[in-house]
């Protein structure tokens, strides 16, 4: 399992869900039998999923990734293919579950120019702080980080802050906020502690309040992901 701002990837076996709607972009390489219902659709196929569209897939074994619509590699794909239309990967690379999470984003014909910029010292320094800040679990609370007052200390505007930090980054302000606290807490689970206690160690406000943002994410509830990902 892969989790970086702005894209989820993991290897599962075994996935029957049911018909559900998420965020994310979704792309599915399976290695086995697969089936994606969506609307009066039905694709055994590699495929990706446009945000917010229902559909149900059932599949053997393979990679589901997800990706943020607003970064930069979800908007690549949202100019390549249709935006609310289910799309057939004809040519998918087979790909088994030990590549790295960089080797699957180049199999799609995808990339990242953030990886390849020099980042502004101030957004560098910022990246570090709140690195820092999640490893030690302090001011992780949503006021601290709240654009105006991150601007303030970056001695930036508000505006000029949000637009340096989507073209450095690749995704904006909130939902690389969001994704960061999400890590956190999958971080905190992998270490068997309670989701209550992961969702208070990752800044969110109760379990609840983490795992209606998880499931707006990917579509699933925490520990059911989890439970996926181990089998």
């Amino acid at each position: 399992m892969y989790i970086r701002p702005g894209i989820f990837a993991a290897y599962t076996r075994i996935i029957d869900t049911k018909p559900h709607q998420h965020h994310q972009i979704q792309i599915t390489l399976p290695n086995g039998a697969c089936t994606v219902a969506c609307d009066d659709d039905t694709i055994t196929d590699a495929h990706i999923i446009p945000s917010a569209l229902s559909h149900k897939l059932t599949m053997d074994e393979g990679w589901i990734i997800l990706i943020e619509p607003c970064s930069e590699i979800g908007q690549q794909l949202q100019n390549s293919y249709h935006p609310s239309q289910v799309h057939v990967l004809e040519e998918a690379p087979q790909l088994h579950q030990d590549v790295s999470l960089d080797v699957l984003i180049k199999a799609l014909g995808l990339h990242s120019q953030a990886e390849h910029v020099d980042l502004d010292p101030r957004i560098c320094e910022l990246l570090n702080m709140l690195d820092s800040h999640f490893k030690t679990a302090t001011n992780l609370e949503p006021e601290y980080w709240r654009a105006s007052k991150v601007a303030m200390q970056l001695h930036l505007s508000e505006s000029r802050f949000l637009h340096l930090f989507r073209a450095q980054v690749g995704i904006a302000w909130r939902p690389y906020l969001i994704w960061k606290r999400i890590i956190c807490a999958i971080e905190h689970l992998k270490q068997q502690k309670s989701i209550t206690e992961a969702a208070v160690q990752a800044g969110f406000a109760d379990s609840a309040h983490f795992s209606r943002s998880f499931k707006r994410q990917f579509g699933l509830n925490p520990k059911a992901a989890l439970q996926l990902v181990k089998r």
